[in-house]
Parts: structure tokens; sequence; C-alpha cells
């Protein structure tokens, strides 16, 4: 058969397709450069376990193929990795090895990720070259599925078969009617880690950063089982008094209305009581240091009369020694009812009188050395014959009504050295207090 002209053509671009096609599946395909050693870079990995990795497996730098596994080897301290890098691609030389799998069961492949202790925006060490090697401190073993599997099994049976279905039933009573809410929960969730994966760098450093608080919680793992334990045996206490607290649950409630019943029929004798008694506090706890100066010397007092008394009691008298002293110091008048306004003892009426009445002659006079004028503070160093004149300022006390409520005012405004405005009911036991200061 005669070869016509555009046969010869055909055949040509024929023959030229197919060399195209060889050449593209020899050097893009079969990759027969690479393996030649032409465009790539081998570096070697240790591993003390590569159970799991084969050749011609994948090699990432974060996720990113950058070569592949040419062949394993074995040394004296484990597997040796030959990972065939194209020379397109530059690794740090500080790079970590780390195995992983696509899946629990899935193929295994080489990550090279830069050193978690590499602080930010300092200078690489290099890059990888040719010859290069990964030092077992610098990879990271795939976990074997199989020991996690074990373990697994191992958690299941040590579950109480009979304790689970009981808390599973009451987890469905608890959960009963609660679909739309746990699916939106659900919902919730897929948001978050739809958003954790699109901010995966972020995502991943925190995980990071999580490592050494779980390696403090390690750490204090005695502290944490301790605290586990006495939760534990608490909420067994609990568990053996649970008649007694529902007893407490049921009966509470009508003990707090019978208590608040009382407080209500005390009304309003209670808080007076009680703001009253507050006052009195007042005073006794600021005069407290002459109180047990008092006691102190009360029994002194006694045994000084005693002494006084048992030499001569057989003979039915004391042995005193009296001095006869006539108006020296003279008496005081000055602050008192003068002379001309004083009644004949015949008088019967009553009248209010000056329940502060004292003599108000200066210190240094003579006169009245024993009077109030002279009574010494409780707290420093001055004298004065009332509270205000040391600087001491004390609640009012309550009256009720049509029971001296006037008097008992006048008598807090006189020692308070200033005018009171009247207070009633629970008001005056919350605010009377506060007045002290």
């Amino acid at each position: 058969m005669a070869l016509t002209t555009l046969i010869k053509r055909q055949l040509r671009i024929f023959a030229v397709l197919t060399v195209a096609a060889l050449f593209f599946s020899v050097v893009v395909y079969a990759r027969v450069p690479a393996l030649l050693g032409f465009g790539v870079y081998e570096v070697r990995a240790e591993y003390a376990d590569a159970s799991g990795l084969y050749p011609r497996a994948l090699v990432t730098y974060q996720g990113v193929a950058v070569g592949e596994v040419s062949g394993l080897d074995i040394n004296e301290l484990g597997a040796v990795a030959v990972l065939r890098i194209d020379n397109e691609h530059e690794i740090p030389a500080d790079a970590v090895a780390e195995l992983h799998s696509t899946s629990a069961i899935g193929e295994q492949y080489v990550d090279l990720v830069p050193p978690q202790d590499r602080v930010e925006g300092a200078e690489q060490a290099g890059r990888l070259e040719e010859g290069d090697v990964i030092p077992a401190s610098r990879t990271v073993e795939m976990p074997q599925i199989g020991p996690v599997l074990e373990s697994a099994n191992r958690l299941l049976e040590s579950v109480p078969e009979t304790s689970t279905r009981r808390v599973l039933d009451q987890i469905d009573e608890g959960l009963g009617g609660s679909g739309p809410d746990l699916s939106g929960t659900i919902d919730d969730a897929e948001k978050l880690v739809a958003l954790a994966q699109e901010r995966l760098a972020v995502t991943t450093s925190l995980i990071r950063t999580a490592q050494p608080v779980l390696g403090t919680q390690q750490t204090l793992r005695g502290s944490t089982l301790g605290y586990a334990q006495s939760l534990a045996a608490f909420t067994s206490e609990l568990a053996g008094r649970d008649d007694d607290l529902r007893a407490l649950l049921k009966e509470g409630p009508a003990g707090l209305d019978s208590a608040t019943d009382l407080v209500t029929d005390l009304q309003p004798t209670l808080p007076l009581l009680v703001t009253n008694l507050t006052t009195n506090a007042e005073v006794l706890n600021t005069y407290l240091p002459q109180i047990q100066e008092g006691l102190v010397y009360y029994p002194v007092t006694v045994a000084r009369l005693q002494s006084a008394i048992n030499p001569r009691a057989e003979f039915g008298d004391v042995n005193l020694d009296l001095r006869a002293n006539v108006n020296n110091p003279p008496a005081c008048s000055q602050g008192y009812m003068p002379a001309a306004q004083r009644r004949d003892p015949s008088v019967q009426s009553f009248r209010d009188v000056d329940l502060l009445a004292h003599c108000t002659v200066p210190d240094d006079d003579p006169k009245s050395v024993r009077g109030a004028r002279l009574l010494p503070c409780p707290q420093g160093e001055g004298r004065g014959p009332l509270p205000s004149s040391c600087g001491l300022r004390f609640g009012e006390g309550v009256w009720p009504e049509g029971a001296g409520g006037s008097r008992g005012s006048d008598l807090a405004r006189g020692l308070q050295g200033e005018a009171v405005p009247d207070r009633d009911g629970w008001r005056s036991l919350v605010l009377g207090p506060l007045s002290v200061r």
C-alpha cells in the first residue's frame, strides 16, 4: 500500500504525540528524574518506631506536599526514613518530623513542622540540605491504634453495666422533650468547629499553649484526686442522709412560716428591744475598760472593808478614823437650779427636771473636785461630763408611742450635743447602729 503525503503527515503527528505522552508519563507522573536524583535532595529522619510508614509515603511541610519517602532503613537506635524532597521547597533545618495518619486506620505520612520552642519572629536556622539528618530528638512517632483500642476495651469492661443502664435511663428521663435544645446545641457546636477550622493556625497555637497547663494539672494529680475523693465522701454522706434532707426540705417552709409569723407578732416590740440593746451594747463596749477596772477594784475594796470590820467583830464595833471637814472645799451650785426656783418639800405635783445638770465651773476650780465635769474620758486623756465632750456619739433609743418618747429624745439630744431627728420602726433598727463613730 502506497503511503500518501497525508498519511505520512498523520503518522508524524501521532509519533510526536506519542513521544510527548511518554515524556509526560516518565517525567511528571512516574517522576523518573526524581528517582534518578535530579531536582530533589534526600534527608534522613531517625525514628524509634516507624511502624506503618512505607516507601512512597507522602512528605508534607505544614500540610503542603513537598516530597515522598524513598526508603526505610534500620540502625542501632531504630528505623531511618529517607525523605526525598523537591528542590523548590525550602525546609527549616530545625524542623520536626512527625508521623501522622490520614484517619484512624488510614495511610501514614511524614509532616515536617517548625519546632514548638521557636521564638516568634526569630531567624530560621538555615534550610535542610542533601544528606542532613533529623535526629530522634526531633521526630515524633505515630501513636499505635492497637494499644488505644485495648485501653478503650478495658475501660468499657470496667464500667458496671447495671449502673450504666441506670444512668442512661435517668439521662433519657432528664432529656425528655429537650430535642430542640439539643439540636440547637449541636448546630452551635458545628458552627464552633467550622470557625475553629477557619482559624486553624490560632486553634493549633491554643492547643500547644494548653500543654503547659495540662502538665501542671498532671503535676497536681495527687491534690486533684484528694479533692475528688473528698467530694465522693461528701456525696456519699449526702446520699446516706437523703431522708433527713427530704424531711428538712419538706418541713423547712412551714418552720420558716412559723418564724415569720413569730417575728410579725412581736412587732413593734422586737425591733425596739433590739435597737435599744444595740445602743446599750455600744455604751458598754466603749466603757469596757472602766467596767473591767471597777470589777478589779471591787474585791480589793471589799477586802479593805472586811479588814476594818473583822478585827472588832467580837466587840460589835468598827475602828474608824473620822475627821470633821466643813465646807472645804466649798460645794458647787453653778449649773444647777437656782435656790429661788426650788420648791417646798410639801409640794406634791410633778415637773420636768434637768437630767443632765452638773457643776459647770472651770476644771481648775477647787469646787466639786469629784463632780461629773472631771470624769475621765474612756479613750484618750481628756475629761468631760458628757460623752459628747470626749467626741463620742451613741445611737438613740427608740421609744414606743405614749411611753416617754419625748423624754428619751431630749435625753439623746443632750448626750449627742446636737439635735437628733426622730426615727421609728425598722428604720431605726437598721440605721441606729450606723450613727456610732
